[in-house]
């Protein structure tokens, strides 16, 4: 019951300061034609008006696109995993509006992924650690995409289902879940690695044993066939898969990613040291409040991450230090060098369980949360106001 408390109030929270802050900067249509606290005589307008649309914002929009108006190869919409839009189209079949689908699939998304979380790491830490550490998790600065037409709260309840089913060895249930993942967003085939290595821990680190237990090995293969699956589609029903492996690039826009992904912001992988670089470089010569943002949470996520580092089994390391790394990677041009930095850091969920078990003072554990939530909200009033991109 706390842990649903919980997230209705941060589903209420974040619900109604959006709407205060879209009143600032009105963005869409229907905020520029009807203020929050207007006089109306139909109620669906008003609930669109101060519920709905202020959440349209940046990726919101793509994937409302894509509910609305399926993918296209040509629009950089197949660069969107299809999971979540997919489940949200089903919704509308039943008349329901598309907005009101992508934020009851993550709603939804978002109360199963706060109780398998707390699940989880209650295998970890005792129930009062445990509590503090999912609050940890639902008040950092970028977990607003939670409540966001998203699909970052759908994409952790697989991860994290994943890792809880790889903790019981309930290796098919795990692969299932990592595929699942892996069909929401590309970063869920990197949840091979954990996985693997609690096989390999399961096997007790003895290539012999993990020989005789070859059949529970094969679980491993649900995880890419998520990607896989999206990838024929892409190429069956898109003719959007045309393979390039003259080069790295070529082979993860071609086939990983897709040929249009520049339409929506230019964007490439290099090396997490080149990209921290011209970062830099950027925010030495012309800094902006985007790049501020992001190279600020960046930066605290890898002070976290090393003082964590420690306290997490060594799977959470592999999968974090991956995502880290990936996301470090992703160079996203020389206006916005590091767009969206923090929320792929998010993915690297397992740092608040090891933060959870670092933190011991109640005073630095309160205080710990109040920075966070003001952390969520400043991130969150720059989204509505469309001065940051999450």
């Amino acid at each position: 019951m706390p842990i649903l408390i919980l997230w209705f109030i941060l589903r209420f929270l974040t619900s109604i300061f959006a709407g205060y802050v879209s009143n600032l900067r009105p963005m869409t249509s229907i905020e520029r034609a009807l203020p929050l606290l207007a006089h109306t005589s139909s109620l669906s307008q008003w609930f669109d008006r101060a519920f709905l649309s202020p959440w349209l914002r940046w990726d919101a929009a793509w994937y409302l696109r894509i509910v609305t108006q399926g993918y296209s190869p040509t629009d950089g919409t197949t660069q969107f995993h299809p999971l979540y839009p997919w489940l949200a189209a089903i919704l509308t079949r039943v008349g329901i509006s598309p907005t009101i689908c992508l934020l009851l699939i993550s709603s939804f998304a978002g109360i199963a992924l706060f109780y398998v979380f707390y699940k989880l790491i209650k295998l970890d830490l005792p129930p009062e650690d445990a509590f503090f550490g999912l609050l940890l998790f639902a008040l950092a600065p970028p977990s607003f995409v939670l409540f966001a037409p998203y699909p970052e709260a759908l994409f952790l309840l697989f991860a994290v289902l994943c890792i809880f089913w790889t903790r019981q060895k309930s290796w098919w249930l795990a692969g299932l879940a990592g595929g699942l993942a892996a069909l929401t967003r590309q970063q869920g085939v990197f949840l091979l690695f954990p996985m693997a290595w609690e096989l390999f821990e399961d096997a007790e680190r003895k290539p012999r044993n993990a020989i005789k237990k070859w059949k529970d090995w094969f679980a491993l293969g649900l995880i890419p066939m998520g990607m896989l699956i999206w990838l024929v589609y892409r190429a069956i029903f898109l003719s959007d898969l045309k393979p390039n492996i003259g080069d790295l690039q070529s082979f993860i826009y071609s086939i990983l990613i897709s040929p249009s992904a520049t339409q929506v912001w230019i964007q490439r992988f290099i090396w997490p040291w080149q990209a921290l670089l011209l970062s830099v470089q950027k925010l030495l010569t012309h800094p902006d409040l985007d790049l501020w943002v992001n190279m600020i949470s960046g930066v605290l996520f890898l002070v976290i991450l090393a003082i964590t580092w420690r306290n997490m089994r060594i799977s959470y390391r592999i999968y974090s230090f991956t995502i880290a790394f990936v996301s470090f990677s992703f160079y996203t041009g020389p206006i916005h060098p590091y767009m969206s930095l923090p929320r792929h850091l998010l993915l690297a969920f397992p740092v608040f369980i090891g933060l959870a078990g670092t933190i011991k003072q109640p005073w630095m554990r309160l205080l710990t949360i109040i920075l966070s939530a003001t952390g969520m909200f400043f991130l969150l009033s720059l989204y509505i106001l469309e001065a940051w991109v999450p």
